[in-house]
């Protein structure tokens, strides 16, 4: 089977003009070949998400899965949204939502307050997941917990099926617990908030810098490397890449909307 990572939003939390909030897809090409669409595991849901899923031409209904990394809004805030859009577009199909210790009560209550899809013809089956799980199903994937070390508590995802093995990190500052996470993985998806210059920024908020990140990588025995949760006070890419190009060469800035395949 032939997979994909498109990214619909690579921004850090600051809001930016150029880049969406976190949501990234694990496209699965072939499943639906005869009919031309495709499967999605999506790896976190920030504000405004539809919106960037919408303008590279996906249909939300191809989405099967949602992981969520954790409950700051720049990842989550758009779920609700999502399965709205879900539900004005006829889906039928079941909708499965992970994510940390909380995720079933902070979707009880945004049914209670908003009514989400309220008249839905589709099931949302809602679970929540300790760090340290191992090889939970999802789609056509195994998928296992890691405890990244955010100010809040952060879930990173390793999916592995036997065609490749994907880690994400969602927020975090380095840990012991990445590396694990990203162990001879082909590709890592990992955040990188600061410059290294800012590296005491970093440190406060507990996130990373693109040269930490490369560290992470280059331990870990990662194939490629591509950084996102991007902050736009920095300049350019280029700026970006620099910092750690010279310990990690297979490494690239995110940017909403750029595809690669795995």
């Amino acid at each position: 089977m032939s997979n994909l990572i498109r990214f619909f939003g690579t921004s850090a939390a600051a809001p930016s003009l150029k880049r969406g909030f976190a949501c990234i897809g694990l496209v699965e090409e072939e499943k639906h070949r005869s009919s031309r669409e495709e499967n999605i595991v999506l790896l976190d849901c920030g504000d405004g998400s539809i919106r960037k899923i919408m303008e590279t031409k996906t249909s939300c209904l191809s989405i099967s899965d949602i992981l969520i990394t954790h409950f700051h809004s720049d990842h989550l805030s758009g779920l609700a949204q999502v399965i709205e859009s879900m539900d004005i577009q006829k889906r039928t199909r079941e909708l499965n939502v992970f994510g940390p210790k909380g995720l079933e009560e902070y979707f009880a209550q945004i049914q209670r307050t908003t009514c989400i899809a309220s008249k839905r013809k589709f099931i949302i089956n809602v679970s929540e997941l300790d760090t340290g799980t191992k090889g939970v199903k999802v789609s056509d994937h195994k998928v296992s917990t890691f405890e990244m070390q955010h100010t809040i508590s952060c879930l990173g995802y390793r999916i592995e099926n036997s065609d490749f093995v994907l880690a994400y990190t969602g927020d975090t500052e380095p840990c012991v617990e990445v590396l694990n996470l990203s162990e001879g993985a082909d590709l890592l998806i990992h955040e990188a908030t600061f410059l290294q210059k800012d590296i005491d920024k970093a440190r406060s908020s507990k996130h990373s810098t693109p040269l930490e990140a490369a560290g992470d990588a280059e331990k870990s025995g990662t194939r490629n490397l591509v950084l996102t949760h991007i902050n736009d006070n920095y300049e350019t890419e280029e700026g970006i890449v620099s910092e750690c190009k010279t310990i990690y060469p297979m490494v690239r800035v995110a940017r909403d909307g750029l595809e690669i395949p795995l």
